[in-house]
């Protein structure tokens, strides 16, 4: 089976990246990979790079982020998507597409594998983005797609509540976990001496936050409430800062100018970190606070405490690590001092289900793959809802 993988952002890339290594280890399959978006951008650290150097072959590079910070520059990517994806898979020919969540690359390859008549599978299904785009661009996905790898039961559920055939449904969890599971620790001194930071003799907190499309003219004092608790936070306790830049959507010059107004020795950001300095960073952190889905997959295999700032990962399951505060400093603050320094409090996040697996995703997926007829059209007429 020949499949072509669609990848446009970090953050999806890792979740993505499990799968494709698995599949690259199995006789069964051909794989290729579609690199595009913010993978290509100088601005979110060329992370085309971590894909080369991960060996897979690259079939082709679609450049279509619109760096225009303008509501525009979203749909007009997708339509700039759809075109070069077209003859990518008009000239690759795969018997599958892949790809994860809800982003520009999600609905493209949708679109172009109903069109063109290839079986699309998603991972991430089913599962719900309160007030943000990419909530009914990962519904019209599921709905879309022929095959669905769900992150949690609860997600696959979902699923088949909007009428989604259980033949084509999987609760695999969350491949990611497996990253986390491979990484080899890394000495706080080497980790202080990569990123410039004394975090060997500190203690620190992580920053990760991303504009949210329904209130992109809010992204400036959102940010700048974050910021603020952060560094009041920092100040009065000693705890270093470690914060990662935002993805591309609308909003992100807001949230990158801000931040780089509260650099200092004690608060430090980055474009991008290597996987194996982001595990061990995550492995190590007091708390993770602001608005990543990694906070709701990921971080519950970590323990970690999270606090979630405003309406992003509203609705998704909360495996019992975060906390969700509205955009007030007071409130931010009180959050920190809880899931940094309640000793129940975190005592009681070291006891908690992890809802999104075991970290054997990939193998699973991969099973599933395995099992599937091309020539059964079962797999590419979807069931007719009355």
């Amino acid at each position: 089976m020949k499949i072509l993988a669609v990848t446009g952002i970090r953050s999806e890339y890792d979740i993505l990246f499990p799968v494709l290594n698995e599949l690259e280890n199995n006789k069964n399959f051909e794989l290729k990979v579609v690199v595009t978006g913010a993978h290509l951008s100088y601005t979110h650290g060329l992370t085309i790079n971590k894909i080369i150097e991960d060996g897979f072959n690259i079939a082709d590079r679609i450049d279509y982020l619109l760096m225009t910070n303008r509501k525009t520059q979203r749909s007009k990517g997708v339509g700039i998507l759809i075109e070069g994806l077209t003859q990518t898979v008009e000239r690759e020919d795969p018997n599958m597409l892949i790809f994860v969540g809800d982003r520009e690359e999600s609905i493209a390859t949708c679109i172009v594998g109903n069109y063109m008549n290839v079986l699309v599978a998603h991972i991430g299904g089913g599962d719900p983005v309160y007030g943000n785009a990419d909530d009914p661009i990962r519904l019209s996905c599921s709905k879309l797609a022929h095959i669905h790898f769900a992150t949690a039961k609860e997600y696959a559920n979902n699923l088949k509540k909007i009428g989604e055939e259980k033949f084509r449904i999987l609760n695999s969890g969350n491949p990611a976990l497996n990253n986390i599971i491979k990484t080899k620790k890394i000495s706080a001194k080497k980790l202080s001496n990569f990123l410039n930071i004394d975090i060997y003799n500190s203690q620190y907190i992580v920053v990760l936050q991303h504009p949210i499309s329904s209130e992109v003219e809010d992204t400036n004092t959102q940010i700048q409430s974050t910021m603020e608790a952060v560094k009041e936070f920092s100040d009065i306790n000693k705890i270093k800062v470690i914060g990662i830049y935002p993805n591309s959507d609308p909003g992100s010059y807001e949230i990158i100018d801000k931040i780089n107004e509260y650099k200092s020795d004690d608060i430090k950001f980055y474009k991008n970190l290597p996987r194996e300095i982001f595990v061990n960073v995550m492995r190590n952190t007091l708390a993770l606070v602001g608005n990543s889905s990694m906070g709701i997959l990921e971080a519950p295999l970590y323990k970690l405490p999270v606090i979630n700032v405003g309406n992003r990962q509203k609705g998704r399951l909360n495996a019992g690590n975060v906390v969700f505060v509205e955009h007030n400093k007071i409130d931010i603050i009180k959050a920190l001092n809880q899931a940094c320094f309640d000793r129940k409090y975190r005592n009681n996040i070291q006891k908690l289900q992890n809802p999104y697996g075991d970290g054997s995703a990939h193998k699973k997926i991969v099973k599933f793959l395995e099992k599937i007829d091309l020539n059964n059209p079962k797999w590419y007429i979807k069931k007719k809802l009355i």
